[in-house]
């Protein structure tokens, strides 16, 4: 049944997606230019994700022409289950981009849990047992504060005006707590050193905006030793048109048929899906 729940969740988020492309917006910019390469200049991203926002301040920089660049920006997020504060750096060089970022986490709808029994890894922490343990209207059950950080590699690859992919390599540090909820990754783990391996492709049109395959490897501390787990799913983002220029919404899937561990235990199956709602003001 949860399978099955999934992939009715995926056929919906997907008509939903191509209802989105294809709905009307004003035809002064193009509805995938954000798959363009970023605006220069300083600039203000404010984020909407339902049960939260974030606030974006970032500088970004030429280096030498259009294709190599610099950028820095400090955010700060709000949400259900908790708050956090980041700073970012990168730089590009053509096609390949390096960055960093550190950021400080305070969890108050935290979730842990204790050791299972014969050999397993936790005790009452798959989807059912977290929404009985964590009521949408009630308190958290508990808190956590603690710092990560990740480095990356990305390479970028645009075929051409109808094709982009991408794929990016980065490790990452969470100070979490032993087998917890990670509310961004949706799975539960500890603290430790984190890599994550993702590929994304986009067909995209400049009327339509861009939707394509998303695989995602996250290799994740329990117990001592690296779990290596494997998620695939979806993308689709385009400018939605209430204002005037550089808003868009983005949607984005995965799946893990068959995990207890992962996913957003509020959809009653292993998936992990968001939709954003994004303008960018320049300053």
């Amino acid at each position: 049944m949860p399978v099955r729940l999934a992939l009715v969740i995926l056929l919906g988020l997907a008509l939903a997606s191509v209802a989105l492309l294809t709905s009307v917006a004003r035809a002064d910019q193009r509805r995938d230019y954000m798959l363009e390469g970023d605006a220069f200049g300083n600039h203000l991203f404010l984020d909407y994700f339902g049960t939260g926002g974030q606030l974006t301040l970032e500088h970004r920089g030429s280096i030498y022409g259009k294709a190599n660049s610099y950028s820095a920006n400090v955010a700060a997020l709000v949400g259900y289950p908790l708050a956090q504060a980041t700073a970012t750096a990168t730089l590009r060089f053509l096609f390949l981009e390096l960055g960093g970022s550190v950021g400080y986490r305070t969890v108050w709808r935290n979730l842990s849990f204790e050791p299972g029994k014969n050999g397993s890894y936790c005790s009452a922490c798959d989807g059912a047992a977290r929404r009985h343990q964590d009521h949408i209207l009630g308190v958290g059950p508990d808190t956590d504060r603690y710092a990560f950080a990740e480095a990356k590699v990305q390479l970028y690859l645009p075929f051409n005006d109808n094709f982009v992919l991408t794929s990016l390599l980065a490790e990452g540090y969470q100070g979490l707590r032993p087998r917890s909820y990670d509310w961004f990754y949706t799975d539960v783990h500890d603290s430790g050193l984190i890599t994550r391996w993702e590929t994304l492709a986009f067909f995209k049109q400049r009327d339509w905006g861009a939707i394509g395959p998303y695989l995602q490897l996250l290799v994740l501390p329990r117990d001592g030793h690296h779990d290596s787990e494997f998620a695939w799913g979806f993308n689709a983002v385009a400018r939605l048109g209430l204002i005037e220029r550089n808003d868009l919404v983005f949607l984005t899937f995965l799946i893990r048929p068959g995990d207890p561990y992962y996913g957003q235990h509020s959809y009653f199956a292993p998936v992990r899906a968001l939709i954003v709602y994004r303008v960018m003001l320049s300053l």
